[in-house]
């Protein structure tokens, strides 16, 4: 229902009754300006008209208050510039008297008339400034005028009468103070005493005898007038002023306030004529709608808005016309709604017939709704499966009426809610019913997405690889995944309902979580400690959200956690392995710079025993320092094993060999014990680096002699096993074949404590200087190279054993020769760099030793030189591998740019492995060499050129 507006030509064109309304309202908004101008104009004229007589009356009274105040302001400026020229004249006057006193102090009496006619105090007292005008000095018990400005008084006395009549009264209270009266000093004042100040004060006698004397001192008369007139003008003018810019603002403060009252007025009109447009205008819409609804216009509405009287009448009118208007347009609207619902909407009689379809239903159906009208219920829907009882059989009279009945309908592919409700009529019988169908077609399949979806996320959370929790703002578990079990033990219906503190080890350690979750409302991968259900505490992360509901509200939270043991492990693990990196890195430069000391005590012993027989006293001795030097050099090695990096030089081996070889070797310097090798027989070879794998046995050997200081029995045996599980720490084979080699001692053994630091660098237990702590170490890294591992078995006071646990190869295992230690000499001329001194001179001579002549080099640039000089006559470079300035690679470089073919061998101080990076047809020498090493090196690259 839509009013309508209020049509100007309907107004103008209304009847004689409208247009005398017209005429009324006319007057009335006549009445309403009227009143608003007066209520504007008066108040503000009123208030002008008080203002201005004010104005009048207080200016009468304003101008004589004004001058009295004039009056009194002089008064008052003149008493103070009296006071000020007293005390000055006072001043004045005291001063002159005390320098008086000191003139006339030397002289009698008698020669003061004389002595004050001297011309400098003449001078002084006749000249004291412009305020004085008289001076005289008095003798008072004589009555004699002493000195006086006006020659003519001077020798008279006070009855002379030369004071004037009226004279006394400018004396000053001082002569008063100094026993004179005013009467007595008539003849001494000017003539014109107005406005004079006089001063007086008694010089006492100096010596007894002498009269008392009395200076009086008289202003001039013009100088009191000179100070007052300027200040009785500027009060005169500031007064004057003072009331002209009184009297302006006044005027001025009359305008504004004008103003003002006048724009009030104006405001005041303004409003009146607002109002009387409001107020006519509402009228006039009430007159054109109660003429409408004469005319029987009930769709006119009033249009009025706010809250006065005007308004809500016209609402009221609104409802009133609704009303009477409702049994003629309910029908209309009631349609328009009928057919406006998206349900099916099927109305029948009592006997199932059709009387009503809405478009909604007859689209559906495939009918017009004038066709369905009349047709049973049970033709326009066949395909029901079940008909509703109360359709079949209405219900009888006195049974109470059913509620609304609700079933599926399912029809052309489409699933509905239908609900019937049943009619009766105003005597409560039955007339008909309703059937409302509802399509939930959407809604079912949400329903089934949402059920999927629902079973999907629930896979998800019970099948995710971390333990998920969710817990509700109480703190309760609400929901926990199965992982739960595998992370820490505990079953899902054992933390459901609990607090989830009870996952927590540490009470300060939960504060921190707790203040972390409030400040940042997560946490996130948190390493805590939980309770594992076994009592155990595990390391455990920790990452935790919170959740919120509709209204914004925390709602709980959920958390994700794992247990970490096995991470805190491996990154112990990985910490250890860093350890070692860092001690390969140290070993190199250690080595490099101890290898070139063995280098040089080596040579040295060398070269000393050559030149005696074995029968010298010193010949036991320098052995004894050659054997040390090879107990240095494996030092050496074990340091440079940690340098390897996994570039080791694997060949399928027979352990058996490498054993019964290494054995051998060690049993024929350690006769105190006894060495035992059980070797299982047909043993598959293993890939393997031989010299790291020599190495590792003579470490056993070595630690196992070392554990049996008395002496004892030492059993190495050899076997295979097949590898199923592994549960050590410190190596993880892969299940398979291996190869089993075992040392066993039966020293003194190792308790726990011991065993679970026994492959950590530099780990001994041994007294200092009898072990280093790097065997088991390097042992370490080597046989993790080597794919794997060591199982140690150990019992205090029983001794102990250690297996190796090699991967079994199938290739065909290679025989490893036995080194030439035989010396060869030869002939030619052999380059030497390096840019030790003492070692150049130490190779020197060992290659003189051998035959050879030497020409040598301290450094690369220097060799260049001196091959460029002297180059057809070298037949080989013995040239060190690290140097300052050019190195030994660069320096290889320049001289195969010289002569391609010459031979050479590199020297170093650390391990084998530079021997990779070596090109063609050079070979590596490592320090420190003995005599045999280098003999047999030199003469295979010297062969090699001849070839």
């Amino acid at each position: 229902m839509t009013g309508r507006t209020v049509d100007s030509k309907k107004i103008m064109g209304g009847s004689h009754h409208h247009r005398g309304v017209l005429r009324g309202g006319a007057t009335f908004r006549g009445r309403i300006l009227l009143l608003g101008l007066l209520a504007g104009l008066l108040p503000s004229l009123s208030v002008i008209l008080a203002l201005e007589f004010f104005s009048h009356s207080l200016q009468r009274e304003l101008s004589p208050a004004l001058q009295d105040l004039q009056v009194e302001v002089g008064q008052r400026v003149h008493q103070q510039v009296h006071q000020i020229l007293e005390e000055q004249l006072r001043v004045w006057v005291h001063h002159t008297a005390g320098h008086l006193r000191a003139f006339l102090a030397p002289h009698p009496p008698e020669r003061w008339p004389a002595v004050l006619q001297d011309p400098a105090l003449k001078e002084q007292l006749l000249h004291p400034g412009d305020q004085v005008e008289e001076i005289f000095l008095v003798d008072t018990r004589n009555r004699h005028i002493l000195f006086h400005s006006r020659r003519v008084v001077e020798g008279g006395s006070r009855e002379g009468g030369l004071i004037p009549a009226g004279g006394e009264a400018l004396l000053p209270s001082a002569l008063e103070e100094a026993g004179l009266s005013g009467s007595e000093w008539r003849n001494l004042l000017p003539s014109s005493p107005e406005d004079r100040l006089a001063v007086a004060v008694t010089i006492s006698p100096a010596r007894p005898g002498e009269p008392p004397l009395t200076l009086v001192a008289v202003s001039h008369g013009q100088a009191t007038h000179q100070l007052v007139e300027p200040a009785r003008e500027g009060v005169t003018r500031a007064l004057k002023q003072s009331q002209t810019l009184f009297f302006s603002g006044l005027q001025q403060m009359k305008l504004s306030l004008g103003l003002v009252l006048l724009g009030l007025a104006l405001a005041a009109m303004a409003s009146a004529l607002m109002l009387a447009r409001r107020l006519t205008a509402g009228l006039t819409q009430l007159t054109e709608a109660a003429e409408a609804f004469n005319r029987g216009d009930l769709d006119y509405r009033v249009e009025l808005a706010g809250e006065d009287e005007l308004a809500r009448l016209g609402r009221t009118l609104n409802r009133m016309v609704a009303g009477l208007k409702e049994n003629t347009v309910s029908r209309v609207v009631w349609e328009n709604t009928f057919n406006s619902i998206p349900d099916l909407i099927l109305v029948m009689d009592g006997d199932h017939r059709l009387t009503r379809i809405n478009q909604a239903a007859a689209r559906h159906l495939g009918l017009t709704p004038e066709e369905a009208v009349g047709r049973l219920f049970s033709e326009v829907m066949p395909d029901l499966e079940e008909a509703p009882l109360c359709l079949l059989s209405p219900p009888r009279p006195e049974a109470p009426s059913p509620g609304p009945h609700e079933f599926y309908w399912q029809h052309r592919g489409r699933t509905f809610l239908a609900t019937v409700t049943l009619l009766q009529d105003t005597q409560g019988k039955f007339s008909g019913a309703v059937l409302v169908a509802r399509d939930i077609t959407a809604f079912q399949q949400m329903q089934r997405d949402l059920t999927q979806t629902t079973h999907f996320l629930n896979q998800i959370i019970e099948a995710a690889p971390l333990a998920m929790s969710v817990v509700n703002a109480q703190g309760l578990f609400t929901h926990v995944n199965p992982q739960v079990a595998v992370e820490f033990g505990y079953s899902p219906e054992e933390l459901l309902d609990r607090h989830f503190s009870i996952l927590y080890a540490n009470e300060s350690e939960l504060q921190k979580v707790l203040t972390e979750l409030r400040e940042k409302g997560e946490v996130i991968n948190r390493q805590v400690e939980f309770l594992h259900r076994n009592g155990q505490r595990v390391p455990a992360r920790l990452s935790i959200r919170k959740l919120y509901d509709e209204n914004g509200q925390v709602a709980g939270s959920v958390a994700l956690s794992s247990n970490i043991s096995e991470e805190i492990s491996l990154q112990r693990q990985l910490e250890v392995a860093q350890q070692q990196e860092i001690v390969a890195t140290l070993a190199g430069g250690l080595a490099h710079n101890f290898n070139n000391l063995l280098m040089i005590i080596i040579g040295l012993t060398t070269l000393m025993l050559s030149k005696i027989t074995p029968d010298h006293p010193f010949y036991t001795d320098l052995k004894e320092i050659e054997r040390q030097v090879k107990a240095g050099r494996e030092i050496t090695r074990k340091l440079l094993s940690f340098r390897r990096g996994g570039r080791d030089e694997f060949k399928p081996i027979d352990l058996n060999n490498l054993v019964e070889f290494t054995t051998d070797m060690f049993a024929r310097t350690r006769r105190e014990l006894t060495v035992i090798k059980d070797l299982a027989p047909q043993l598959p070879a293993v890939e393997a680096d031989p010299g790291q794998l020599q190495q590792v046995i003579m470490n056993l050997l070595i630690n196992a002699w070392q554990a049996m200081p008395q002496g004892g029995t030492i059993t190495v045996r050899t076997g295979v096993e097949e590898l199923r599980r592994w549960d050590e720490p410190h190596f993880s084979p892969e299940p398979g074949l291996y190869v089993v080699l075992g040392v066993e001692d039966t020293g003194i053994g190792m308790d726990q404590e011991t065993m679970r630091h026994l492959f950590e660098p530099f780990f001994t237990t041994k007294e200092p200087g009898q072990g280093s702590g790097l065997g088991l170490a390097s042992a370490h890294r080597i046989i993790k190279n080597h794919r794997g591992a060591i199982r140690v078995h150990s019992t205090p006071g029983k001794g102990s054993l250690f297996e190796i646990l090699l991967p079994a190869s199938a290739a065909k295992a290679q025989v490893l020769p036995t080194p030439e230690m035989e010396i060869i000499t030869g002939r030619g001329t052999i380059l030497v760099v390096d840019d030790e001194p003492l070692l150049r001179k130490v190779a020197a001579k060992l290659l003189q030793k051998l035959g050879y002549q030497v020409l040598e080099a301290p450094d690369g640039e220097s060799a260049i030189a001196l091959f460029r000089e002297k180059g057809a006559q070298i037949d080989l470079v013995l040239l060190d591998m690290i140097m300052p300035g050019m190195d030994g690679h660069q320096t290889l470089e320049r001289l195969r740019a010289l002569n391609p073919t010459i031979p050479v061998l590199m020297c170093s101080g650390y391990s084998e492995e530079e021997n990779l990076r070596l090109p063609a047809g050079v070979s590596f020498l490592p320090k420190p060499y003995p005599l045999e090493t280098l003999s047999q090196q030199v003469s295979a690259a010297l062969r090699r050129r001849l070839h």
